[in-house]
């Protein structure tokens, strides 16, 4: 689909899940370090980093959601309808889940019981994690190459990336530091109100 509106869409859902990934790894660093050094300023980056993970997926569902209506009444949607009839339906079905399941997860941050115990915030940002890493892209990758080997297409070049290593540590870095810098400005803006 080429129309600009769904590439600006598709766009803002990469970059929200970038920020989703870049939660997980920063919020679970700061659990370990804070079930060594039980240091209460860590609990409170804790706190507001999930405050803008709760609000982020929100915003995020929303954007899903138009993202796949806008794709569903385009005029191109025959063309990949029967991904989700084929034999690797579950890869698509799970593809297309995904978002909605892990939006899901962190809206139980909304619970305090959960919040309060730490043990659960690990669990619920792992399971976060774990459907992160099992993204759409992966997902896509996974469901093109095998539909592309089961329909007999074959690509022509099978060389390895040697670049793919630095490609990860990047992303991880560059999420991380856009997580951080939300958190650090949901906390001024906290702050802020506290002194009003």
């Amino acid at each position: 689909m080429d129309t600009q509106f769904y590439k600006v869409i598709r766009v803002i859902c990469e970059y929200l899940e970038g920020l989703f990934f870049g939660f997980c790894i920063v919020t679970l660093l700061a659990l370990l370090v804070y079930a060594f050094l039980k240091k209460e300023e860590l609990k409170t980056f804790i706190n507001y980093s999930i405050l803008v993970a709760k609000n982020l997926a929100i915003f995020y569902f929303v954007v899903y959601t138009i993202s796949h209506i806008t794709y569903y009444i385009s005029k191109e949607f025959y063309i990949f309808s029967g991904r989700a009839t084929g034999p690797y339906a579950w890869a698509y079905w799970m593809m297309l889940l995904r978002p909605i399941v892990f939006c899901s997860l962190l809206q139980l941050f909304w619970n305090k019981k959960i919040v309060s115990k730490m043990r659960y915030v690990a669990l619920i940002i792992s399971l976060v994690l774990i459907m992160l890493l099992c993204s759409g892209v992966i997902l896509e990758k996974f469901i093109i190459i095998t539909t592309s080997y089961h329909r007999d297409y074959s690509p022509s070049d099978y060389s390895f990336n040697s670049n793919i290593i630095l490609s990860i540590i990047l992303y991880v870095f560059k999420f991380g530091i856009l997580f951080n810098a939300l958190v650090f400005v949901s906390w001024v803006i906290g702050k802020e109100s506290k002194f009003k």
